[in-house]
C-alpha cells in the first residue's frame, strides 16, 4: 500500500492515517464534513492529506487501496467506483490484522460484544500479557496493535461493518455470540447481516478456534460453513456440551482439549442473568484458548461489576428507581433491560431507526411495562406501532430533558424509568455513551 484513500474521519480512519503514514504511505483521508479542527494540524505535519465535501471518482486517481471507516457503506460510490477499478477495498480491522505480531481473540454478535470483549481484555491483563483492547469498542485497531508485541494478545470487538472489508483477517479465536435482527438500514436482509457476521472466520483454519451460540437459531448454518475449515465449539448456559463453553450444574465451565475446567459459580459471579453469563463464559473460553491462566479468568470473574451504560443504576428518587440501559442500541438488548427488572418500569425508548421489525418488541413492551415514552427520530413509527398493539400509556417527548421529565411525571413510589433505546444514538448524539451520560446528568438533577 503506497497511495491510500481512506474514508471516514473519525477513529478509524483517523487511526489508519497515523499508521499508514509512520509505514511512509501517501495518505488521503475524505470525509464529507470537517469537524477536526485543530486537530487536523499533526497528522498533516506527517504527510497526511484532507479533502472534505462532496465525494466523486476522482478521489481514486492514483489510488491503490482503499480503506473504509466502519460507517461507509458497500454503496458508497467511491467504493463502487474502486470495485468497478479493481482498487482493493478494505476496512480499518483488515489493516490492522496486517499490521499486529500478535494474535487476535475476535468477538462479535449482535449483543453483549462490549462486555465480553472488555473481560476478556481484563483477563489477558491480569495474567501479565501485552494486551490492546480495540476494534468496535472505541479504539483504532490498526493504531492500538501497533503496541503489542508478538507474544501479546489483541482482544477485538468487531461489528458486521468492521468485517464487510476484511480480506485476509484470520483470529487465532472468535466468538459469534448470538444474531438478531439489526442494522436492517445498512444490511437491508438478515440474509446479509448474517453473512457479514460469518466473516469472522471465514479465514480461520483447523488451528483455530470458533465458539457458536447452541441456542442461537442461525448456529446449525454457521458451523455447517465452518466446519470444513475450523475447529467449532459451543456455548450453552442451559446444558453441558461435548466441546466449548456451558454450566453444569451451577459452575461456568470450560471444556477444551479433552479437559473440563471448572471456573466459578454463577453465585461468585456479580454480573446475573443468562446473558450476562453467556459473555462471561465466551470471554473465558477465549482468554483460556489464548492461554491466559486459569487463575486470572476466575479472578476477574468474580471482580467485574459489569459496563457504565448497560443496566446501569444512576439514582433513586422519591422512591423510583433510574436506570441508564443506554447501551440497548437494539430490540433484543432493551428486552434484556426490561427482563432485568420484576418493578413496574417506565420506559424511555427511541433514537435512530435501523429499521428493525419492532411489531413484537411492542407487545412485549406492553405485557411488561407500565408507560412508554418515545423520542427521537424513531418516535412516530414506535408510536404508531405501540398504539396498534394495543399500548394505550404512551407518549412523544421532543429532548432527552423532556423525556426525563415526562417520565418521572408518570412513574409513581416502586417504579424503574429505564433509559433502553431500543435505538442507535446517531439522531440526537454523538454516542450512545454521551446519550447516557446526557441521561444521568439529567436525572441527577431531578428534585
Amino acid at each position: 500500500m503506497k497511495n491510500v484513500l481512506i474514508l471516514g474521519a473519525g477513529i478509524s480512519g483517523l487511526g489508519a492515517a497515523r499508521v499508514l503514514s509512520t509505514h511512509g504511505a501517501n495518505v488521503v483521508v475524505s470525509d464529507l464534513a470537517d469537524q477536526l479542527g485543530h486537530k487536523k494540524e499533526e497528522f498533516i505535519n506527517a504527510g497526511v492529506q484532507f479533502c472534505f465535501g462532496p465525494q466523486g471518482d476522482v478521489l481514486l486517481d492514483g489510488m491503490d487501496t482503499v480503506v473504509v471507516s466502519p460507517a461507509i457503506p458497500a454503496e458508497n460510490p467511491v467504493v463502487r467506483g474502486a470495485v468497478k477499478r479493481g482498487i482493493p477495498v478494505i476496512s480499518e480491522v483488515e489493516l490492522g490484522y496486517r499490521i499486529t505480531k500478535a494474535p487476535i481473540l475476535g468477538v462479535t454478535g449482535t449483543n453483549g460484544k462490549t462486555t465480553t470483549t472488555t473481560l476478556l481484555g481484563k483477563m489477558i491483563k491480569k495474567a501479565g500479557i501485552p494486551c490492546v483492547v480495540a476494534g468496535n469498542i472505541g479504539a483504532s485497531l490498526s493504531l492500538e496493535v501497533s503496541k503489542v508485541p508478538a507474544n501479546g494478545l489483541i482482544a477485538a470487538e468487531l461489528s458486521s461493518f468492521q468485517l464487510e472489508f476484511i480480506d485476509t483477517f484470520k483470529p487465532k479465536a472468535a466468538v459469534i455470540l448470538n444474531i438478531t435482527p439489526d442494522h436492517m438500514e445498512r444490511h437491508h436482509t438478515m440474509e446479509a447481516y448474517v453473512d457479514a457476521k460469518a466473516r469472522i472466520f471465514e479465514n480461520m483454519d483447523q488451528d483455530g478456534a470458533l465458539l457458536l451460540n447452541e441456542n442461537d437459531p442461525y448456529t446449525p448454518d454457521l458451523a455447517s460453513r465452518a466446519r470444513s475449515h475450523t475447529h467449532v465449539y459451543m456455548l450453552n448456559t442451559d446444558r453441558e456440551v461435548e466441546e466449548g463453553a456451558c454450566i453444569i450444574g451451577d459452575m461456568l465451565t470450560i471444556k477444551a482439549g479433552g479437559k473440563t475446567i471448572p471456573l466459578v459459580t454463577t453465585g461468585e459471579l456479580q454480573l446475573k442473568g443468562k446473558q450476562n453469563y453467556e459473555d462471561c463464559l465466551a470471554a473465558a473460553f477465549l482468554a483460556y484458548i489464548g492461554g491466559v491462566p486459569v487463575e486470572a479468568i476466575r479472578d476477574v470473574l468474580k471482580e467485574f461489576t459489569g459496563l457504565e451504560h448497560r443496566i446501569e443504576f444512576v439514582r433513586k428518587l422519591h422512591g423510583v428507581s433510574y436506570v441508564n440501559d443506554s447501551k440497548a442500541t437494539n430490540v433484543d438488548a432493551a428486552l434484556k433491560g426490561i427482563n432485568a427488572f420484576t418493578a413496574p418500569i417506565i420506559l424511555i425508548a427511541g433514537g435512530h431507526d435501523k429499521e428493525t421489525p419492532i411489531e413484537g418488541f411492542m407487545k412485549y413492551v406492553k405485557e411488561h411495562t407500565r408507560h412508554l415514552v418515545l423520542l427521537g427520530e424513531a418516535a412516530n413509527r414506535f408510536y404508531d406501532t405501540a398504539v396498534k398493539v394495543g399500548i394505550t400509556s404512551l407518549e412523544k417527548a421532543d429532548s432527552m430533558e423532556d423525556a426525563v421529565k415526562r417520565a418521572q411525571k408518570a412513574a409513581h413510589e416502586g417504579d424503574v424509568v429505564l433509559l433502553s433505546p431500543a435505538c442507535s444514538s446517531f439522531d440526537m448524539f454523538s454516542s450512545y455513551e454521551e446519550r447516557g451520560e446526557v441521561f444521568k446528568n439529567i436525572v441527577n438533577h431531578l428534585k
